[in-house]
C-alpha cells in the first residue's frame, strides 16, 4: 500500500472524527438514541458508557499513534499498545480500550453498509 486509502475502509481515523462530532453532540448513548439504526442493535454497553471523559482520553491515545497505526490499527501489537501508552501518559489498558472501541464501531459500519441490520 502507497499510503492511499482503499474507500470504505474504517480506519482509527474516522475514531478521531467520530470524537470530535460527539465533543460537539453529548453523549453517545444520545446520538444512538438520534440514529433510526439503534432501535434494534444491540450495542456494547462499553461503547454506550463512552463518556466525555473517555472520548478526551481516546484522543489523546490517538494523538501517540503513527500515521500507519491510524489508518491500519491491524499492526498494532503489544509493544506498540505500551509505547502509545506511555507516549500518551495513559495505561495499556486504555490503549486496548481504544482498539476494542474500533472493532465495535468498525462492525457497526459494516453491518450499516450491507444494511443486515434489525429495522
Amino acid at each position: 500500500g502507497s499510503g492511499t486509502m482503499e474507500k470504505g475502509t474504517f480506519t482509527l481515523k474516522d475514531i478521531y472524527k467520530q470524537i470530535e462530532a460527539m465533543n460537539k453532540m453529548g453523549p453517545v448513548r444520545k446520538i444512538f438514541e438520534m440514529l433510526p439504526f439503534g432501535l434494534g442493535l444491540k450495542v456494547d454497553n462499553d461503547v454506550m458508557e463512552m463518556t466525555q471523559e473517555k472520548m478526551k482520553k481516546f484522543r489523546v491515545i490517538m494523538d501517540s499513534m503513527t500515521e500507519e497505526e491510524l489508518l491500519n490499527p491491524k499492526i498494532i501489537d503489544s509493544s506498540r499498545i505500551r509505547r502509545i501508552a506511555i507516549g500518551s501518559g495513559t495505561s495499556p489498558q486504555e490503549v486496548k480500550e481504544l482498539l476494542n472501541y474500533y472493532k465495535t464501531m468498525k462492525n457497526l459500519m459494516k453491518k450499516m453498509k450491507k444494511n443486515k441490520l434489525p429495522i
